[in-house]
């Protein structure tokens, strides 16, 4: 039914477009402002269509005002994002910000920019032109430019997991606009949101179902795939991957023909997922295959690191251990990848806060010393007293000015020591880590001095996850991270390589010596719990691959390497153990 209306209504255009072209006293910027709208719309539902329309548009564009060209080369940008072709798109949208006189085609453009910049993880660049963005929100009076910058907020704020704005922006923006196509938006992030934020299914199920029929009812067809695919996954986090499985191909036929690359590839992660959940290992394997055929293996995203996982588990059932450490070796370095693009994230938008805050401060410094001359004027006519006052006040702003001295050099070192540290856990980051790593190395080495590396990764810690929750997940990685410290040595160096994993350097250390302390490490482990929620503790082990220097020799790459397939070595004959990684075996020590 719902098909047949669309073809109804597509067929309605088709006749009202021809009818308007051979009216004769239609006016022809009419029938070029329709077309504009209909190019606008198919861009999100029908690309070919939307490619048809433009080149035609571009054939006639001597007939279009100067406005509406603007508009038809932001409607070319913005097809050519979609299609892939983003340095095109870029080149686009940066010519139309220094020509655009039009108030909301400029925030549109801007609003286009942001999405683009954090896509392609130019994050420094996004948040910029997201503060313009913000500083002129109070002044925009205008409906349909202020819901842009809403819009383009709530992008903002998601990114930054920031989920309290952004649910706050989507509040705002339903309340202030009566456009289908808005409204869509707002609806579909806030529901977005509540299933980040693992709300109770129940909860959430009318604001996901009301959301899901304005995007329909709009035409935004890609809006809705996203969110029923999002729905998807909830079903097979609530223990359903039946359900998840029908409705995907239920909805299958509406993600093909929107044309969405990374809805496609969405669609078959998530089966892949459901039958891996149902222990049909063999789909599961298959979906995930074409996941990464779609989606290639240029960038790291979510659903990369999904399908991986995914191989992962499959091959480690079947007992294909070789592909079952690439395929784990790629989920790791996919993981690493996202980890390091949130720390990416935060960091650039701590730079921008600090930046608003300094160009605040020297604001404020010009206004006190403008305020300053004024008052030297008027002290040059007055009494010795009112110079004593003059020296007073120029007394009061060099202590403001040696106090914000201060202050930017303490932000300096809070940054730099952010960039070095693990904000979860205080350990060294992934980074730093390796960067000192070869640097230990290559001084041990000189001076004919052995070296361990320790490979820890916590057993099983997807299902304390799982069952109480991140938040007490990260309770339990800072527990294991204190357990650890204590073991060490100062000489030795720690740090954090990703998710639950923890790699040790322990420098002038002999294979006897670093086995030792991973057994400390490990039984330490074993016999502590933490407490997690009220009434419960958790105990969690660890797997450890250890290598050393006598053995691999001093290159860094080859220790990892070694103890990774160690550590690998531990979880595949029953985990909780250390594995001694040596050339052509391992030994295990349970």
């Amino acid at each position: 039914m719902e098909r047949n209306r669309c073809i109804a209504l597509a067929c309605l255009a088709v006749m009202l477009l021809t009818s308007g072209l051979s009216r004769a006293d239609e006016p022809p910027e009419n029938t070029l402002g329709k077309r504009l709208a209909q190019a606008e719309l198919a861009i999100a539902n029908d690309h070919p269509r939307a490619e048809a329309l433009l080149q035609q548009l571009h054939r006639e564009q001597g007939l279009l005002d100067p406005q509406q060209r603007h508009l038809l080369d932001f409607l070319t940008a913005r097809e050519a994002d979609l299609g892939g072709q983003s340095s095109r798109a870029h080149r686009i949208y940066t010519r139309l910000l220094s020509q655009v006189h039009s108030r909301p085609l400029l925030v549109r453009t801007r609003a286009a920019l942001i999405a683009m910049d954090l896509r392609e993880r130019k994050y420094l660049e996004a948040y910029t032109q997201a503060n313009t963005l913000i500083s002129e929100l109070p002044d925009i009076t205008d409906t349909r430019i202020r819901t842009e910058v809403l819009y383009t907020m709530i992008r903002v704020s998601v990114a930054q997991h920031q989920y309290d704005e952004a649910m706050r922006y989507a509040d705002e923006m339903l309340a202030s606009t009566s456009s289908a196509q808005a409204i869509c938006k707002a609806r579909a992030y806030r529901s977005q949101i509540r299933i980040y934020r693992n709300e109770p299914t129940p909860a959430i199920r009318g604001d996901y179902e009301q959301a899901v029929r304005s995007c329909m009812h709009a035409g935004l067809i890609g809006n809705a795939n996203a969110l029923r695919l999002d729905w998807a996954s909830r079903m097979i986090d609530d223990g359903h991957p039946d359900r998840a499985i029908a409705f995907v191909h239920e909805i299958a036929p509406d993600i093909q023909r929107a044309g969405f690359q990374i809805h496609v590839t969405s669609l078959h992660v998530t089966l892949a997922m459901a039958y891996l959940k149902k222990g049909q290992f063999a789909r599961a394997r298959a979906e995930a295959l074409t996941a990464l055929k779609d989606n290639g293996t240029s960038s790291y995203n979510w659903t990369l690191q999904s399908a991986y996982d995914v191989l992962y588990r499959v091959a480690e059932h079947d007992g294909n251990d070789a592909a079952a450490l690439d395929a784990y070796k790629n989920y790791v370095a996919q993981a690493n990848a996202a980890s390091d693009d949130a720390k990416a994230q935060a960091l650039a938008f701590q730079m921008i806060k600090q930046k608003v805050l300094e160009k605040k401060l020297r604001l404020e410094e010009l206004g006190k010393q403008n305020r300053i001359l004024q008052l030297r004027q008027s002290l040059d006519r007055k009494s010795a007293e009112n110079a004593r006052l003059y020296i007073l006040m120029l007394l009061i702003v060099l202590t403001f000015l040696g106090f914000w001295a201060y202050r930017t050099k303490h932000s300096q070192i809070r940054f730099r020591r952010m960039a070095r540290h693990d904000s979860l856990t205080g350990v060294f980051t992934r980074a730093h880590f390796m960067e000192q790593a070869e640097r230990i190395l290559e001084r041990l080495n000189k001076a004919g001095s052995p070296a361990c590396l320790l490979i820890l990764d916590m057993d099983h810690f997807k299902r304390v996850n799982d069952r109480y929750g991140h938040i007490c997940g990260d309770v339990v990685l800072k527990h294991v991270a204190r357990l650890c410290q204590k073991e060490l040595r100062s000489s030795d160096l720690y740090g954090r390589l990703g998710g639950e994993e923890f790699g040790i350097l322990m420098p002038s250390c002999t294979a006897n010596q670093g086995a030792e302390i991973g057994e400390r490490i490990r039984h330490t482990m074993a016999g502590s719990s933490v407490h997690v929620c009220e009434n419960e503790s958790v105990t969690v082990t660890a797997s450890i691959g250890l290598a050393c220097t006598d053995d691999c020799g001093y290159t860094l790459r080859s220790l990892l390497v070694r103890a990774d397939a160690a550590q690998y070595e531990a979880k595949r004959n029953g985990r909780n153990r250390l594995v001694i990684g040596q050339t052509g075996s391992a030994t295990s020590m349970a």
